[in-house]
């Protein structure tokens, strides 16, 4: 090793012994009161803020050289026949006895958590196939350990075997009392007969049957003539009676429905700028108007939107308001539909 390698590594090892000891400044007195607690129940020292400073630096390094050397050696200690990672924990185990501060256990849990990880890495690439694990071995050497070996070839006694020292060997690696469990497999279990339903074919009575109405383009065409139709006669009502109050106008005593069409009819006309709406008295009065010009627009003028409801209770309270016995547009005639045809 060169004099500059040495030098890196004296100047790492001061700067890890500088960080230690502004961490052990950090720790706070909380982590003494609850390692008293602990002590109290486990009746030994867990936690000594006064050991010396050279055994805690020297288990630092034990406990850096050892994560090191676990993840250098990451891909050796996943091999099935690598005992690594049994090493690590003994000398873990060892280390922790020591361990008597917070900056130490955390290395110590660190190593912990990097061993544990590849142990499991370790478990998922075991194969429990023919190759890797021989089922007439692993018999014969229970066989042996039972005492199943120690008989004579030549002698015919049946020497039992001893299956009390599986058990206490069993028991070592585990504190769970066993229990009796089922498998789905193993019962005889009747499979229930899944019940066939008879689905019965619904017969219509044909001769009840409607068919569906077809609107044919002539149809469509005169109920667009018919709303152009009522929208001018609204137009021409409006001009007899004008100026006139607007719910005076629209409302129709005897239908509501017709109150409903009235403003929609009523609602062409002001769109189209035919008809204005003057507010300025405290009430909505309705005058006819020219219609504004596209020089009207250009000079700044903005078209509004008013959206209006109405209910049944609104309709009702407005012609006891108003006082309308009579409507200004006459009620038109319900219109009636017969073989497809629309009649009025």
């Amino acid at each position: 090793m060169s004099t500059s390698d040495l030098q890196t590594k004296f100047n790492d090892s001061d700067k890890e012994n500088a960080m230690d000891d502004r961490y052990e400044e950090q720790e706070s007195d909380d982590s003494i009161v609850y390692s008293a607690k602990i002590d109290e129940i486990l009746g030994c020292k867990t936690y000594n803020p006064d050991q010396s400073k050279d055994e805690k630096r020297w288990l630092r390094k034990e406990y850096r050289n050892l994560i090191n050397t676990t993840e250098e050696n990451r891909l050796e200690y996943l091999r099935p026949e690598s005992e690594g990672l049994i090493q690590n924990i003994r000398k873990a185990n060892s280390l922790n006895r020591k361990v008597k501060n917070t900056h130490e256990a955390t290395l110590d849990a660190r190593l912990l958590v990097l061993t544990c990880n590849l142990g499991v890495q370790r478990a998922r690439r075991m194969k429990l196939d023919n190759n890797s694990f021989d089922i007439d071995s692993y018999i014969s050497k229970l066989i042996t350990f039972m005492g199943g070996r120690q008989m004579d070839n030549d002698s015919d006694e049946h020497l039992e075997l001893n299956w009390e020292a599986v058990g206490r060997l069993a028991s070592r690696f585990t504190n769970r009392v066993p229990t009796s469990d089922f498998m789905l497999g193993p019962l005889s279990i009747e499979t229930k007969e899944r019940e066939k339903k008879i689905r019965h074919s619904l017969n219509k009575d044909k001769n009840s049957l409607k068919e569906p109405e077809q609107l044919k383009e002539k149809d469509i065409e005169r109920q667009e003539n018919e709303t152009t139709r009522n929208v001018k006669m609204v137009f021409d009502i409006l001009g007899e009676n004008q100026p006139i109050n607007f719910f005076e106008f629209i409302i129709n005593p005897e239908s509501f429905g017709q109150t409903v069409e009235n403003l929609f009819y009523l609602s062409f006309l002001i769109r189209d700028g035919k008809v204005s709406i003057d507010d300025d008295s405290g009430q909505p009065i309705l005058m006819l108007c020219q219609p504004p010009t596209s020089e009207n627009y250009a000079e700044g003028l903005i078209k509004k939107q008013l959206v209006m409801e109405i209910d049944m209770n609104m309709w009702q309270e407005l012609i006891e308001v108003y006082e309308i016995n009579e409507s200004v547009i006459p009620t038109r005639v319900s219109h009636k539909q017969t073989n497809g045809r629309w009649l009025g």
